[in-house]
């Protein structure tokens, strides 16, 4: 299945032209910090107006485990007050690329891992890890990160997915392979394995 993703950078979205490209889902940044994303409510409802399935990605900023269960807190009452405290059907995102996370004590695993054990332990069966091929390889100790835990690599430019390729025993989820799918829809698009 092709996705996007989208935030509050994209509110004047054609809808109908991401349906009419044979797209089946989108992932939509639910916030950030303590603050909500401007479109997030827009966007969802547009997606289930459009018949898209959705989940949700929040742009993490922890450089220690504290502050990952502050976050994951985050997206709990997010989720509760706008989800009716539904476990989107595309996921709960970690999004884990900024260089804040890390300065941290320890690798940035172990934050990461911290965020989505936190949402898991509330109840929420699909919380992953979205993060870039580089940071995949050369920031982040997998080793550390259970091996349940879903992964949406970004990896652009190339034929294949090659975090799936060089790791087939963790659970790759989604290719984002490119930042700009067409002139008609700008967006970061990704190829979702069902």
């Amino acid at each position: 299945m092709k996705i996007i993703d989208l935030s509050a950078w994209q509110e004047n979205v054609d809808w109908q032209a991401i349906a009419d490209a044979g797209f089946g889902g989108v992932i939509l940044k639910i916030g950030e910090r303590s603050k909500l994303d401007d479109m997030f409510i827009d966007h969802v409802n547009n997606a289930v107006a459009h018949g898209l399935k959705y989940g949700v990605y929040y742009y993490g900023h922890a450089a220690d485990i504290d502050t990952a269960k502050a976050e994951a807190a985050q997206v709990d009452t997010w989720i509760k007050t706008y989800l009716d405290g539904k476990n989107p059907e595309l996921g709960i995102w970690y999004d884990a690329e900024d260089n804040s996370m890390l300065v941290g004590p320890q690798n940035v695993v172990y934050p990461i891992t911290a965020f989505i054990t936190a949402l898991n332990a509330v109840g929420y069966n699909y919380v992953g890890l979205y993060s870039s091929y580089n940071w995949l390889t050369n920031e982040i100790d997998l080793t550390c990160l259970p091996d349940y835990v879903p992964i949406w690599s970004a990896q652009y430019g190339y034929h294949e997915d090659s975090f799936k390729a060089e790791n087939p025993d963790r659970v790759s989820r989604i290719w984002q392979y490119t930042d700009h799918y067409s002139d008609d829809l700008p967006y970061d698009a990704s190829i979702y394995y069902e």
